[in-house]
């Protein structure tokens, strides 16, 4: 079945799928030019780094407080693995070093080994370099000698692979181990203000194996259209010139205020479009988990589908915005925090770059 919106698609129920474990990992203390060590970078960390000491002075000029983005968007800490901003640095931890992270801390939490694992999918918008698989880089890291490959559907990304290990599943691969890694720092872009306080690193390890006939995926959207794929992307080509790296093609750019039209539609007809394949309405999901991105954005989305509010699950405050690994590492943090039980009906809902949007109902 087609969506309301060009480019989307329901999908069949891919059941018997279970989540049986999940593990998120971040970067290291972040160390500033001054020798400074930050555990996490909040508002305040970001104003200092943007506008200099008199930071709260030139805040007061445009009307604003120091804590207009926690107030406005929801953001109040994320932890980066760069200083946005300040030149290249190839010593820093990378997307690789987050994902191996978070697998590390998967199998030693389900006392599993590497040769338990029967496929490694990888999702991510920032890989370590242009050409090989970070998959397989990952599975080098920590000697998993399985099939590995790579996803890449922006931020709705982390949607796409859960789909994507679910069918593997269901192919006969026993256990699917599912990373998400992000590092958007690297790329992120000094002189656009909103995008420095914005994004945040890190990764997510899930397992998925087969369940009982009631678990995994009860409804399914995916959508995307390329022809507005310049409003969130990186300009510059590959391989890169030295002409497009001094313009700074190699950091985000997007158009804001078209976004600001596109992306909530987009976000009710893949929710809705979902929903409908489980048989029930947005309303009656047990947890919406929506992309961490904009806690105004998409609580209105949410408020338009009638979920309230008690039943929205974030913590932009926490990470900021971690790109396509941002909906798993809500998922995990929902789980952990024993948000979700069995036999809940979770919602997901992401709209990325590409453009690409997506929602799913995973069924607990």
């Amino acid at each position: 079945m087609k969506g309301n919106i060009p480019g989307g698609r329901t999908y069949n129920q891919v059941k018997g799928i279970s989540i049986t474990g999940s593990f998120a990992a971040f970067p290291e203390p972040l160390v500033l030019p001054d020798g400074k060590e930050l555990n996490r970078i909040s508002n305040e960390d970001i104003f200092f780094m943007l506008l200099g000491e008199n930071y709260k002075a030139i805040l007061a000029t445009k009307g604003m407080e120091v804590d207009y983005p926690e107030k406005v968007i929801g953001l109040k800490y994320r932890q980066w693995t760069h200083v946005i901003g300040t030149p290249a640095n190839h010593q820093e931890e990378n997307t690789v070093d987050l994902g191996a992270k978070a697998v590390q801390g998967l199998l030693q939490s389900l006392n599993i080994s590497v040769d338990d694992i029967d496929m490694l999918i990888l999702s991510s918008t920032t890989p370590h370099k242009t050409t090989s698989s970070t998959a397989c880089a990952i599975g080098d890291r920590l000697n998993i000698k399985a099939p590995c490959l790579d996803m890449k559907a922006g931020c709705t990304s982390g949607l796409y692979s859960l789909l994507n290990a679910s069918l593997h599943v269901k192919a006969g691969f026993g256990k699917v181990l599912l990373v998400a890694s992000e590092t958007p720092s690297k790329y992120a872009n000094p002189k656009i203000h909103e995008t420095v306080m914005s994004v945040g690193d890190g990764a997510v390890a899930i397992l998925l194996e087969e369940g009982n006939e009631n678990t995994g995926i009860i409804g399914g959207f995916l959508g995307a259209d390329g022809s507005l794929g310049n409003l969130v992307h990186t300009p510059g080509l590959i391989p890169p010139t030295h002409e497009a790296i001094d313009a700074n093609q190699y950091y985000y750019h997007g158009d804001s205020t078209a976004l600001k039209e596109l992306v909530p539609p987009r976000y009710i007809d893949a929710m809705q479009g979902a929903a409908k394949v489980a048989s029930l309405k947005p309303s009656e999901l047990d947890l919406y988990v929506p992309h961490q991105i904009n806690r105004y954005l998409t609580g209105q989305v949410a408020k338009i589908m009638e979920i309230p509010e008690e039943k929205q699950f974030y913590n932009l405050h926490e990470h900021g915005n971690v790109a396509g690994a941002a909906v798993l590492i809500a998922l995990h943090e929902a789980i952990t925090q024993q948000r979700i039980k069995p036999g809940d009906k979770v919602g997901m809902n992401v709209v990325g770059g590409g453009l690409t949007w997506g929602g799913l109902v995973w069924q607990f």
